[in-house]
């Protein structure tokens, strides 16, 4: 993740309330490496970007390129 200066950034708590999942589930996906996130101070900020790629890899029969 590269840094823009007019990149915005969400809280776990915001990205759990955008995709309708609980807080646990967005640290487990953080944990494991499927949704990208920066740490501050114990604190995670997940990228707008991040979130839209994250998003798309869990698109549901979406036609992938041969």
């Amino acid at each position: 993740m590269r840094y823009n200066s007019q990149y915005k950034f969400l809280t776990v708590q915001e990205v759990s309330e955008l995709l309708r999942l609980s807080v646990l589930t967005i640290y487990k996906y953080i944990k494991s490496g499927e949704l990208e996130a920066l740490e501050f101070g114990g604190h995670y900020r997940i990228g707008k970007t991040s979130l839209s790629n994250f998003i798309e890899d869990h698109a549901v029969n979406r036609k992938k390129s041969v």
